[in-house]
């Protein structure tokens, strides 16, 4: 029987998967991601203050007047590049603390890269769940009165 009977076409190689490649170019993906984060970041840094400009961004806080958990984010993120960690952690103090979380991820998925391992594009379920489940924690605790601390501070004006 020839290959053409059996439907497969003898003109394209078969790939066997292997070891992936690595090399210091495979690190650049994350690198990539990272520096284009921190290019964000400064381009809003220098195109407004948040703090004297109010953008409503929110729609859970327009329509219900609740902070989610990302609510005064970009102020904190603004406050954090300013040099003031104080104002950055009042403004919103999950980000704050996910912020060296994830350098620290990309720079172990660079690693892994660079190093020819397997990675994951996603993380488990489990991880997943687990931070789901902080980010509704935190939003329901920064909209409690007697957790007034974790609520973002007041918008332009306010």
């Amino acid at each position: 029987m020839t290959t053409a009977a059996r439907g497969t076409s003898s003109t394209a190689p078969e790939r066997v998967p292997g070891p992936p490649a690595h090399g210091p170019r495979r690190a650049l993906l994350p690198l990539l991601i990272g520096a284009g984060g921190l290019a964000l970041a400064a381009l809003v840094q220098l195109v407004f203050d948040p703090f004297r400009t109010h953008i409503p961004l929110c729609v859970l806080h327009q329509l219900t007047g609740l902070d989610c958990p990302g609510c005064g984010a970009i102020r904190s993120v603004h406050a954090l590049l300013d040099g003031d960690l104080l104002l950055a952690l009042r403004s919103n103090a999950l980000v704050i603390t996910a912020i060296p979380l994830l350098a620290i991820g990309l720079v172990a998925w660079a690693v892994r890269r660079a190093a020819g391992l397997r990675t994951q594009l996603l993380p488990s379920r489990t991880v997943l769940l687990v931070l789901v489940g902080i980010a509704v924690l935190y939003a329901v605790l920064r909209n409690l009165p007697m957790f007034w601390f974790l609520a973002p501070i007041s918008y332009v004006g306010g």
